[in-house]
This record gives C-alpha cells, structure tokens and sequence, in this order.
C-alpha cells in the first residue's frame, strides 16, 4: 500500500463484486471483519452513532475501524485506518471493504477522505 504524507491519503477500496479471499482490509466479508475484530484481545470497542468504532494496533501502530450502523446507505461497511509515523511525519493508510451500491460506496469513501484531511490539518 502506499504511504502519502499529511493531507494526502493512501486509500484502498474493495467492492463486494470484486473482493477477493480476503479484500483490502484483510477479511473477506464485513461480517467476518467485525466478528474476528470484537472477539482480539486488546481492543477498544465503543458505539458512536450508531457506527461500531474499534481501536487495535497492528505493529505497534494505532489503527481505528469503522462499521456502518445498519441505518447508513453504505452498510455493510468497514474503513480501516492505521495511523503510522514515519521519519518523523504523520501518515494514515486507509483501506475499505464496501458491500452496498458503488454509489453509496463512493460517497462514504469521500466523507472519509474529508475527516482524514481535517484530523491532518488539525495535527500540524
């Protein structure tokens, strides 16, 4: 995956169409994301909205996922973000597994991209 600076996003979306054995977020289906992530240990599980928010870490990094409430045009969805620090800059790679309309899909990514970009103008 690659890795952009600041503002700029590193960004990976799967399709339900086109995922694949295991999709950009490393699970196949949404479902099975939530359910392996729920029963890790070490996690943060908390509701915010409606949306499942779960923090864990993957080497040593912080990364911080997002389910779609049952209510949202996108669901079922998950947005994986890992927050990364590298040479001595922030940096988010954001992945997603998307299994409604592209449309829906498309739009979710975009509110996304616009809180990423906020939570990156906010940390300089």
């Amino acid at each position: 995956m690659k890795i952009i600076p600041l503002a700029f996003l590193s960004i990976s979306i799967a399709f339900s169409a086109f995922a694949s054995e295991n999709s950009s977020i490393g699970y196949k289906t949404v479902e099975l994301a939530l359910k392996a992530l729920k029963s890790k240990e070490g996690i943060n599980l908390s509701s915010q909205g409606g949306w499942t928010i779960i923090e864990d870490k993957e080497d040593s990094n912080l990364v911080l996922w997002s389910f779609t409430p049952d209510s949202h045009p996108a669901h079922p969805a998950a947005i994986k973000r890992k927050v990364v620090e590298r040479n001595q800059k922030i940096y988010i790679q954001m992945s997603a597994l998307c299994q409604a309309k592209k449309e829906d899909c498309d739009k979710l990514m975009q509110e996304f991209e616009q809180l990423n970009q906020n939570i990156m103008k906010g940390s300089r």
